[in-house]
């Protein structure tokens, strides 16, 4: 069973006054990561050290960049492993505080900002769902919300331009016969909802 997080989480420890910041991302692409990996070098530029792992469907990367070999990446895209994060990347940021910390030390340190930052996000099962466009009357529209999001179905955006108002809505596969039944569907394609876990056994 695997896992995504929803958002991007930061978490910092300190050791031997060099910092180490942990920051977690989801992936909706591969390029995204990039763009994380950017914002990383722009928002802490004198920084020494950008390491990170990632796993985004079946590709995964890692780099120490310039750590000793397999001190910092490698470890990191273990504890995704570890995790079952899929879709999901971390980046270690060291600022050097001028005192080595040798090899082994330097390992359980990079571990230990990675898994701060992983227990800190709320992991998410991604279940299988239907994106629907769906067509209600505005005089009908406030009270179809109030439905939808009683019985749990996810609003992701409504276009007032006419009198009949098109809500685009996510609703998971396994009530996609009764939500068909029930509302105006003009489209429908494939998509993802995401389930919140609990800690347990994560």
């Amino acid at each position: 069973m695997s896992y995504v997080v929803d958002k991007s989480y930061i978490n910092e420890i300190v050791v031997e006054k060099s910092r180490f910041i942990a920051l977690l991302h989801p992936l909706s692409s591969e390029t995204a990561f990039d763009e994380y990996l950017a914002e990383a070098k722009k928002t802490y530029k004198d920084a020494r050290h950008y390491t990170y792992a990632f796993r985004y469907r079946n590709l995964e990367r890692a780099s120490d960049d310039g750590e000793p070999q397999n001190t910092a990446g490698l470890p990191l895209l273990n504890l995704l492993k570890n995790h079952d994060l899929v879709n999901t990347a971390v980046i270690v940021v060291r600022y050097f505080g001028g005192k080595k910390l040798g090899a082994g030390r330097l390992l359980r340190t990079y571990v230990d900002a990675g898994n701060r930052v992983i227990n800190e996000a709320k992991k998410f099962l991604e279940v299988p769902a239907f994106k629907y466009e769906i067509v209600v009357p505005i005089s009908d529209f406030e009270r179809t919300r109030h439905y939808l999001e009683k019985d749990g179905f996810i609003i992701d955006d409504a276009d007032f331009s006419s009198l009949d108002v098109k809500v685009c809505v996510r609703a998971s596969k396994e009530v996609s016969e009764a939500f068909e039944n029930r509302y105006n569907v003009v489209s429908k394609s494939e998509a993802v909802m995401l389930k919140e876990c609990s800690d347990e056994g994560n």
